[in-house]
């Protein structure tokens, strides 16, 4: 994960906490929740790729 993608996640977190709308909090907690799970094919994509050269 590169810092720029952490980012994304903590900005669209903190934006949610601050957000009052319910309408708006929910289509960031629907985007941060999208970049997460992003994140986390990647990362399980990289580890099976770490252990197909083991």
């Amino acid at each position: 994960m590169t810092s720029d993608q952490s980012g994304d996640w903590r900005s669209l977190a903190e934006r949610a906490t601050k957000e009052t709308d319910p309408n708006k909090m929910l289509a960031i907690i629907t985007e941060l929740n999208r970049v997460l799970e992003h994140q986390q094919i990647v990362h399980q994509q990289q580890q099976l790729g770490h252990q197909d050269n083991v």
